[in-house]
């Protein structure tokens, strides 16, 4: 039995150059991953537990106000968590040839000038200063093989 790339995944990492009027291409397998998706686009914010920029398509963003609707309208956690990610939220308009703007103010806040690392997480994506990644990549590494993180039992697989 074969297994076929799901290329609605955002995967690898792409270092790219930011350009002299601050674009810089988004990767061609990650506009594969929107199209595959049908997204309507794609929101960033600045990451609330890395040095990085958050990048999720339209649609997930939606999930996760649905399923804040679950909390109590007025709870501090459903309060904290609009407010750390929706009032901070973005669109990143690409252009036809492919290439972004990132936001100045978020591009500051992680240290992002001159390259950037688009990193494939899945159903997400981040944006990192390459360095910054380059060293978050080599801690993640250890701590999978250390065994102080383990990867969850998958279901239906034989």
């Amino acid at each position: 039995m074969s297994l076929l790339l799901n290329t609605s995944l955002f995967l690898s990492t792409h270092v790219n150059r930011i350009d002299g009027k601050g674009r810089v291409s988004f990767p061609a397998s990650f506009r594969a991953a929107l199209a595959a998706r049908s997204s309507q686009g794609v929101v960033i914010f600045k990451s609330l537990r890395d040095p990085a920029i958050e990048g999720f398509t339209i649609e997930r963003l939606h999930q996760m106000a649905q399923a804040l609707e679950q909390l109590s309208p007025f709870s501090a956690q459903r309060t904290a968590l609009e407010t750390a990610i929706f009032a901070n939220a973005q669109e990143l308009t690409i252009d036809k040839e492919g290439r972004c703007s990132l936001p100045k103010d978020l591009a500051a806040a992680v240290g992002i000038n001159g390259e950037v690392a688009f990193v494939g997480k899945g159903s997400t994506f981040q944006i990192w200063e390459p360095a910054a990644h380059a060293t978050a990549t080599r801690n993640a590494t250890d701590a999978v093989k250390n065994g102080d993180v383990e990867f969850p039992t998958l279901q239906g697989l034989v």
